[in-house]
Parts: C-alpha cells; sequence; structure tokens
C-alpha cells in the first residue's frame, strides 16, 4: 500500500482517490461501493464524534490555562 506523506491535503487525497478508483475492475469498483453504503454512515459518524470529543478537549484546555 503506498504511504500517504504527512502533508496531504484535501485536493491531493481526492487526486490518489481517483487514481486508485479508476485502476479498479468493476467487480472491486462494485464491492466498494456497496461497502461503502452499506458502513458510510457508521464511519461519518464515528468521525463526528471524535471531532465533537477532540473540540470539547481543547475547549476544556483552553478555560483552564
Amino acid at each position: 500500500m503506498p504511504k500517504v506523506p504527512g502533508r496531504a491535503g484535501p485536493i491531493g487525497l481526492a487526486v490518489t482517490a481517483y487514481d486508485v478508483w479508476r485502476r479498479l475492475s468493476p467487480r472491486q469498483r462494485r464491492l466498494i461501493a456497496a461497502q461503502v453504503k452499506r458502513y458510510g454512515p457508521v464511519v461519518v459518524a464515528q468521525a463526528a464524534r471524535t471531532a465533537r470529543a477532540a473540540k470539547a478537549s481543547l475547549d476544556k484546555r483552553r478555560a483552564a490555562g
């Protein structure tokens, strides 16, 4: 698996994802689309929870300091 540089921005990640998508066979694309449809909402909810917790922790540290 190729390593993603530490400073990869949203444009670079989008271009890389598109490049990988183009290289997949139609069957693999269908499998990935099905997995995204099933697990995508779960992943987004977890990311939102993590972001809220990080913001709350940062706000707490700023208020204390």
